[in-house]
């Protein structure tokens, strides 16, 4: 009975231990939404975009990928237009304002969007040769893209702040209060080009 004990915890700190992320890597907000602007106002914006850093990962040689950072990207097409996406459009930068290399697309092709409908990518930014996560300011991140409206150039930025775990320890102090994440912000911002 105590070695099935044993080999349970053994398996479930293995399996614990095999994330592809790095832990204490967070980043709000999560998803971050930009939108453009509907015109007139009162009408629903004719593109909404949700953006998502979901971790820094260690390099995966199953799935071809190197330390990077991965991003999620879902593009909704509320309006009467057609929405096309290159998804190379993407960059990545870090605290520094410093470019990651290009990122790895899943899937890699431009898409086109007729009304109502979506789509999603995975984009890994790799690190630039020399960089890797101890020698990179990850405090905050900075994704852009660039999407077509009926021809015309949209560009739109999502800022993601890390989100830093605190932990308050009890002694000598009466109070017990529980680990929590701290607050921090981000925010959209979105540029039109004609």
């Amino acid at each position: 009975m105590f070695g099935r004990i044993i080999s349970a915890l053994f398996l479930l700190t293995f399996v614990v231990g095999c994330s592809p992320y790095l832990d204490d890597f967070r980043y709000v907000p999560r998803p971050a939404l930009a939108e453009v602007p509907a015109t007139p106002p009162q009408t629903a914006p004719p593109l909404s975009v949700f953006a998502s850093v979901i971790g820094v990962r260690y390099d995966s040689p199953q799935e071809q990928l190197p330390d990077c950072v991965e991003v999620r990207l879902q593009l909704n097409n509320n309006g009467p237009q057609t929405v096309t996406f290159d998804p190379r459009s993407m960059t990545l930068s870090d605290g520094t304002l410093s470019a990651f290399a290009p990122p790895i697309l899943r899937p890699p092709g431009t898409v086109t969007l007729s009304p109502t409908q979506s789509t999603s990518y995975s984009a890994y930014f790799p690190f630039q040769p020399g960089r890797d996560y101890d020698n990179t300011d990850l405090s905050s991140l900075q994704l852009r893209w660039t999407v077509q409206l009926d021809g015309r150039n949209v560009s739109q930025t999502a800022i993601f702040n890390r989100s830093v775990r605190y932990y308050y320890y009890s002694d000598p102090y009466p109070y017990y209060p529980y680990p929590y994440w701290g607050p921090v912000y981000g925010g959209v911002i979105i540029v039109h080009r004609h």
